[in-house]
């Protein structure tokens, strides 16, 4: 148990997961609680996907059977990847309304992409556990589609889309914030293929720094919710 808790892991879930996933549950009840409008359920979801993930990552790094912490493991990432598509869909219907982002739209732009990720699970081979340190390992073949469908279908037209609601804001006080925004999901953006990289290296040295070197994407956790979400 001592080595399955190493100084890297420790920072990596209690510190940056842990942190980030209370907080996560934190902004994403502000949200809600304010107008439950279809915008604030959406980007409220986002919040609390990653809440409930890091959640299970930190009950998972506690158990050491291996069908268990391979079941749990791969819901947390799933919850992970899955948050991103709530962040395409908010900034869909910001810029075309939902009106345009039906929620017959949203719906199935959701089923598509969570069906895709589903599709982790079945890659041969695709997360085992290391015997010594309990740590999840990624084959090539689970990295690469991983980055394939998110960056393809969510994470790539949302930077795309955000950048074109920048550029259609006139006033600058809009702009700024929403800069923060941009700065946000950016933040999110980086641990996303920060953490898939590190466990698909799965490289002792290599999983401390990338532990220290995310720390700063806590700062950022806030921007979301201050350049757009306390408007709504």
């Amino acid at each position: 148990m001592a080595q399955g808790l190493d100084l890297s892991r420790f920072i990596q879930v209690f510190i940056v997961q842990g942190v980030a996933g209370l907080f996560y549950l934190f902004i994403g009840y502000k949200i809600i609680k304010r107008d439950r409008k279809g915008t604030n359920i959406i980007l409220s979801t986002y919040y609390f996907l990653i809440a409930i993930g890091a959640i299970l990552n930190i009950i998972y790094v506690n158990i050491f059977n291996e069908t268990i912490a391979l079941v749990l493991h791969f819901t947390t990432y799933y919850l992970f990847c899955l948050s991103l598509i709530f962040l395409l869909l908010f900034v869909l219907i910001l810029f075309k309304s939902e009106e345009i982002i039906t929620f017959n739209k949203q719906v199935t732009i959701f089923t598509i992409f969570a069906l895709l990720l589903i599709v982790l699970w079945f890659i041969p081979g695709g997360i085992k556990l290391n015997e010594v340190s309990w740590k999840p390992e990624w084959s090539w073949s689970f990295f690469i589609y991983s980055i394939v469908i998110c960056s393809s279908i969510a994470i790539g037209p949302t930077i795309y889309i955000s950048f074109k609601i920048y550029r259609s804001f006139q006033k600058d006080v809009l702009k700024k914030k929403w800069i923060f925004f941009l700065v946000g999901i950016f933040g999110y953006f980086y641990l996303y293929y920060g953490t898939s990289l590190s466990n698909s290296l799965a490289d002792p040295t290599i999983r401390l720094i990338w532990s220290i070197i995310s720390l700063p994407t806590l700062i950022t956790i806030y921007f979301i919710y201050y350049g757009v979400a306390k408007q709504l």
